[in-house]
């Protein structure tokens, strides 16, 4: 019998790590259904904002597209909400928020003249929206590119949803969103965590108030983890998670820097340094990590035979503390 691939993926214990995208910007645009199977083909969308994000990817930036449906609560007539997330070119911390409450017809204009970093921003300034506090939860329902995310997560979104807006205090600083495809949905269902950049697998109710509140040791989300998109490649994902779950949630909010300083592509093995600030000593802590590739795990279709492709996976073989 032909199963999901998220229910597929969960029997083969594929282990999420190293499969978030990769981006330095990445821009949240409110659209309105119907949503296609490529978001940027749906009805709404203008092609020019494609056309623009295509031009300065091949130029060398690294820009990431998602969009969120109108929300009852959150959303306004007549108007589109823009949010963009820019990665902190000094520290692995978080990103700079850039968000505006725009009239529809200034939409395209306004995306276009943030993301290419232009004077035409400045017209749109009044309609700027100070939220640098809060925090935006992106729960991918895009039925239309994926049955697990339509079949799975749109239950876990009306749960959470309706959980966290009976709630004043989480109301002001939490916002649930439909999001459109995030990658991997065979982790379905997956999340994005704004502004950390963090993507999460195979979440429900449970392990999703743990992520928000820090409710739980964060060793019980270990194979929910798929990395940090603020990251320059999977390999780096593979060595923050080991930070992460050693040092627990506090690694979440300290100053730290990953680079890569060799890689060898003879056995696919890499050298990952890294380093944190921790605050309550001022000290500084430096490790190396060598990343070396074990396997590759087949990723399977959803409801058909086959598989789609091949999934490297690697070990954190020698950890070493920097000089």
């Amino acid at each position: 019998m032909l199963k999901l691939c998220s229910e597929l993926s969960q029997l083969l214990e594929e282990d999420p790590i190293g499969t978030a995208p990769l981006w330095e910007k990445c821009i949240i645009i409110e659209l309105p259904p119907p949503w296609s199977v490529k978001i940027e083909e749906s009805k709404h969308f203008d092609a020019s904002i494609t056309n623009c994000i295509n031009k300065l990817n091949q130029a060398g930036h690294s820009i990431r597209l998602q969009c969120i449906l109108p929300d009852e609560y959150y959303s306004k007539p007549g108007m589109r909400r823009v949010i963009l997330f820019t990665k902190d070119p000094k520290f692995l911390l978080a990103t700079h928020r850039l968000e505006y409450l725009i009239p529809e017809k200034s939409l395209t204009d306004l995306c276009i003249s943030i993301l290419e970093n232009s004077e035409q921003a400045k017209i749109y300034a009044k309609f700027k929206q100070d939220h640098q506090s809060m925090r935006d939860i992106l729960i991918c329902t895009h039925g239309n590119r994926d049955r697990c995310c339509g079949s799975i997560a749109v239950p876990l979104y009306n749960q959470l949803r309706s959980k966290y807006s009976q709630s004043n205090n989480l109301m002001h600083s939490i916002r649930i969103w439909r999001t459109s495809h995030t990658g991997g949905h065979r982790f379905a269902p997956t999340v994005i965590d704004l502004p950390q950049g963090r993507y999460w697998a195979y979440v429900n109710e449970l392990t999703l108030d743990s992520i928000i509140a820090k409710s739980e040791p964060i060793k019980t989300l270990i194979r929910n983890y798929r990395g940090c998109a603020l990251l320059s490649s999977e390999q780096e994902q593979n060595a923050e998670k080991e930070l992460l779950f050693d040092l627990g949630w506090n690694w979440i909010d300290m100053k730290k820097q990953i680079s890569t300083i060799e890689s060898l592509s003879k056995n696919d093995s890499h050298i990952v340094s890294a380093f944190y600030l921790e605050p309550q000593l001022n000290s500084k802590h430096g490790f190396e990590f060598k990343i070396q590739y074990t396997k590759s795990v087949p990723t399977m279709n959803c409801m058909k035979d086959g598989n789609k492709g091949l999934n490297k996976k690697y070990r954190v073989i020698k950890t070493l503390k920097s000089s």
